[in-house]
């Protein structure tokens, strides 16, 4: 695979390996992808759960219970 970076992006890059964080730009990419990755299923998981949630007070009528105060 070959990946293509916008300038300021590969100069981020170059400023991480030389500083000694990373061994290299595939392992820097490799540990982006995967914190990417890591983030979305997270984030998929948070929405599912609330959703259940949702559900279940809809499904409780709890939400005609909920007093809202007015903005007034």
């Amino acid at each position: 695979m070959e990946i293509t970076l916008p300038a300021d992006l590969t100069k981020q890059v170059e400023q991480e390996i030389s500083s000694g964080h990373f061994h290299g730009a595939g392992e820097l990419i490799e540990e982006a992808v995967r914190r990417f990755l890591g983030n979305r299923q997270r984030g998929k998981r948070r929405m599912d759960a609330l959703g259940r949630i949702g559900h279940a007070v809809d499904q409780a009528g709890l939400y005609e219970q909920v007093h809202v105060p007015s903005d007034e």
